[in-house]
C-alpha cells in the first residue's frame, strides 16, 4: 500500500511542486493551504508523513504538530521554512518535528528527507508491532502458567478425594469382612456395626460437603447475587446452632449491631458459613462460651465467632483454609471433620469480594472473622 504524504503551504507553487515531485515515486499526495484545512484532513484519514510550512496564516506549522501527534504520534512531521532559526529549530523539535527542509530545497533534498522520515515511522510502527507481540506471548505464558497451576492442583484434589473417599469405604470393607468370616463374636457385632455406621455417616459428610463445595464454585462462576439480609441468615443458623451449644453446658452469646446489613451473595452460601463456623466452634469447645458477633463498619459487614476451644497450633494455621486440612489437636479428638468447612468458608467470602481470617492460640481458644462489602445502596446510607 502506497505511503500517504500531506503537504500544508499556504504558498500553491510549493505544494503543487512538492507533488509533482512525489507522485512519480508512488506516493500518494494530498494538499492542503493552510492549517485548518490540513488538520481537517488529517482527522478525516491520517497520513504517514506531513510536509508543513512553518509561517502560515491561523494555525502555525509548530502548533500544527501537537494537534497531528494528538492524531496520530507516529505521523512524521517535517517543517517547510525559509527563516530557520536555532530557537525555531529547537521548539520544533520539542513539538516533535522530524527534520526540516529549508527553502529554496532540490528534489533530491526533499526524496531524502521523505524517505528517511518514512523509514523511521516503519521502524516506530514495527517496533510497536513487536511489542505487542511481546506482550501476547508474555499474557500467553502467564495464563499457561496459571493453568498448569490449576492443572496440578486439580490432580492433587482429585488425589485427596480419592483418598479421603477410599479410608472410610476401606474401614467399614475391613469390619464386615471380621464379621462375615466369623471373627467377631455375636456380643460384639452389634458394636462393630456401630463403627461401621460412624464411618457410614462421616462418608456421606464427606460427599455432602463435596457436592456443596462443587455446587459453590459452579454458582459463583454463574455470578448471580441477589439481595440479602445477613442479619436474618445469621438467625436462622443460630436457631439451629444454638441448643447443640447449650446441650454442651457451653455459654452461647450472639450479639448483633442494630444496622442495616444488606449484602449482595448466595443465602445458601452464606447459610454455609455461618454453620461452618459456629458448628466449629461448638465442636471443639468442651468448656467455656462461643460468641457470635454482627456489625457494619465502614461500607463492610463484619462477621467472627469466637471460643474458649482447643485452639489451632501457630504454625498450622497458615494451612486452615485448605481442602481436607485438619489441625493436629483436631485429629486427636474423638470429633470427626471433612477438613472441607473452612475452604467452603474462603470460596464463598472472597467470592463476594471479602476477606477471611482467623486468629488462635493453642489450648485458648479461636476467633475467626470475616467480612463481606455492604451492596452499594446501603453503603451510601449507612
Amino acid at each position: 500500500m502506497a505511503n500517504r504524504i500531506l503537504v500544508i503551504d499556504d504558498e500553491q507553487g510549493i505544494r503543487e511542486g512538492v507533488k509533482r515531485a512525489l507522485a512519480p515515486q508512488g506516493y500518494m499526495v494530498e494538499t492542503a493551504e493552510n492549517g485548518e484545512q490540513g488538520l481537517a484532513l488529517f482527522r478525516k484519514e491520517p497520513f504517514d508523513l506531513v510536509l508543513i510550512d512553518v509561517m502560515m496564516p491561523g494555525i502555525s506549522g509548530i502548533d500544527l504538530i501537537r494537534e497531528i501527534h494528538q492524531v496520530d504520534p507516529d505521523a512524521i512531521c517535517i517543517i517547510i521554512t525559509g527563516y530557520a532559526t536555532v530557537e525555531m529549530a529547537v521548539r520544533a523539535i520539542k513539538e516533535g518535528a522530524y527534520d526540516f527542509l529549508t527553502k529554496p530545497f532540490t528534489i533530491d533534498d526533499l526524496l531524502l528527507v521523505v524517505r528517511q522520515g518514512l523509514e523511521r515511522r516503519q521502524l516506530s510502527l514495527e517496533t510497536q508491532r513487536l511489542r505487542r507481540i511481546e506482550e501476547q506471548a508474555r499474557k500467553l505464558e502467564e495464563e499457561k502458567a496459571r493453568l498448569e497451576e490449576l492443572d496440578r492442583a486439580k490432580m492433587q484434589f482429585v488425589r485427596l478425594v480419592t483418598h479421603e473417599l477410599q479410608a472410610p469405604i476401606a474401614a467399614i470393607h475391613t469390619y464386615l469382612r471380621l464379621i462375615l468370616d466369623g471373627y467377631v463374636s455375636p456380643e460384639e457385632q452389634r458394636r462393630v456395626l456401630e463403627k461401621c455406621l460412624a464411618r457410614a455417616q462421616e462418608q456421606m459428610k464427606l460427599i455432602s460437603d463435596l457436592l456443596m463445595l462443587g455446587c459453590i464454585q459452579a454458582q459463583i462462576q454463574e455470578g448471580k447475587v441477589e439481595e440479602l439480609n445477613m442479619d436474618e441468615v445469621l438467625q436462622s443458623v443460630v436457631e439451629r446452632m444454638e441448643p447443640q451449644a447449650k446441650e454442651k453446658g457451653l455459654e452461647f452469646r450472639v450479639w448483633v449491631q442494630p444496622a442495616s446489613k444488606i449484602v449482595l451473595g448466595n443465602r445458601d452460601h452464606f447459610l454455609s458459613v455461618w454453620t461452618n463456623l459456629i458448628s466449629n466452634a461448638i465442636k471443639y469447645t468442651e468448656r467455656g462460651f462461643v460468641e457470635v458477633t454482627l456489625r457494619t463498619e465502614d461500607g463492610k459487614v463484619i462477621g467472627e465467632v469466637k471460643d474458649s476451644g482447643i485452639g489451632i497450633p501457630e504454625d498450622e494455621q497458615p494451612h486452615l483454609f485448605e481442602e481436607f486440612f485438619r489441625a493436629s489437636n483436631a485429629k486427636k479428638g474423638s470429633q470427626q471433620g471433612t477438613g472441607l468447612g473452612l475452604s467452603i468458608v474462603k470460596r464463598v467470602i472472597e467470592a463476594s469480594g471479602g476477606e477471611v481470617w482467623v486468629r488462635s492460640k493453642e489450648g485458648e481458644g479461636s476467633l475467626f472473622g470475616f467480612w463481606v462489602p455492604l451492596a452499594k445502596e446501603e453503603t451510601s446510607n449507612s
